[in-house]
């Protein structure tokens, strides 16, 4: 049985020979760097690096239809600032004016000091032409043929979409989308609406050429101690049109739906069910998410991806052993469930830990 027909019985909650083999959604730049110096001589983008340590990840579809920044076509003329050979101030692709590191940007997080939009004015000038879904320049020249080889593709097919929480914030920032949720509801609503109106229609240009396996909503709406917007507020501007959205994306024959969030989830998990949604991604353990009580107090409302503590990786063989045993027998045993570490493997991970994490993880379904 091939790695995407093992995905596709994990969303059908079926009891499977092993698990799929996706033990990380993928490692720092600066883990590469420490790896290099221990031995490690393999790219980590594309699938080289998933290849290199038997790891099944899916392929995803290469369009431009958003994922951690909004789904502009075209995108914001990006344009340095200041650069003091440790910082740079620059507006992105995105039209955010960052502060951030020069070099490992992914060591700190970056400072943002503006947003492309502010009010009613700047949607309509800056934002509304760049979300037409038809735009062409959103395939690649060779989608055809890549729609050939996907049909017959031995690893899942997963799509990405920027959720709606993820999309106002990269739109208006955190603090003017709490001002705008009171002062100016109604352009809340129009924004939401839009977004919506652009999946209804870009998800059906993309399925009628090909059917992924799963989507993954890319929301990070939480931090350590909960969502970064009150659950009461997600339900009124945003749960309807996202909804709409995954009742799509069902019709259509798409078997996940993974919402994407960082931090402590828990008073978001009911919320996103009831849109729609049957997966969660990352879980991450120092932010208070435990997936065997999960597990236990869900059962099978949804497929859990990750969970797996990766600071444990840094420590020794006992203490990754103790992580994996507290966790994955269970979890597999009980089904709709992807052994993976709660986000990407940071710099203070071995080489030689990661490697022993894996084999470990597979001992008992080689």
């Amino acid at each position: 049985m091939n790695a995407r027909q093992l995905f596709r019985d994990t969303f059908d909650f079926k009891e499977l020979q092993r698990p799929i083999r996706w033990e990380t959604p993928g490692i720092w730049g600066t883990t590469k760097k420490r790896w290099v110096n221990e031995g490690y001589n393999k790219d980590i983008k594309g699938r080289g690096f998933f290849d290199h340590f038997g790891m099944e990840a899916p392929i995803w579809l290469p369009f431009k239809g958003g994922w951690t920044g909004n789904p502009y076509t075209p995108m914001f003329e990006t344009k340095l600032i200041t650069d003091d050979g440790i910082n740079i101030t620059h507006i992105t692709k995105d039209g955010i004016l960052k502060k951030e590191r020069k070099f490992d940007r992914e060591t700190s997080m970056p400072q943002f000091l503006k947003f492309p939009v502010k009010n009613k004015k700047d949607y309509e000038q800056k934002i509304k032409f760049r979300m037409n879904y038809q735009n062409r320049e959103r395939f690649p020249d060779n989608w055809k043929s890549l729609v050939t080889d996907y049909k017959d593709s031995q690893f899942p097919l997963g799509m990405f979409i920027i959720g709606p929480f993820g999309y106002l914030r990269n739109l208006l920032g955190d603090e003017n989308l709490m001002y705008l949720l009171y002062d100016e509801p109604d352009f809340i609503h129009q924004i939401m609406n839009d977004w919506m109106k652009f999946y209804l229609g870009f998800i059906p240009l993309v399925t009628k050429d090909i059917i992924p396996d799963f989507v993954m909503v890319w929301e990070d709406i939480s931090y350590n101690m909960g969502p970064l917007i009150s659950p009461n507020h997600f339900k009124t501007f945003m749960s309807p049109y996202l909804t709409k959205v995954l009742d799509l994306i069902k019709k259509v024959g798409i078997r996940g739906i993974v919402v994407d969030t960082d931090g402590n989830c828990h008073s978001m998990i009911p919320i996103y069910l009831k849109c729609g949604a049957n997966g969660f991604y990352p879980f991450e353990v120092q932010a208070g998410m435990d997936i065997v009580a999960l597990k236990k107090q869900y059962g099978d409302a949804f497929v859990i991806i990750g969970g797996i503590d990766k600071k444990v990786l840094a420590k020794d063989e006992d203490a990754i052993k103790k992580e994996v045993d507290s966790k994955v027998p269970f979890m597999i045993k009980n089904r709709g469930y992807i052994p993976m570490l709660d986000h990407t493997v940071p710099p203070d991970v071995p080489l030689k830990n990661f490697q022993f994490f894996i084999e470990y993880v597979r001992r008992e379904y080689k």
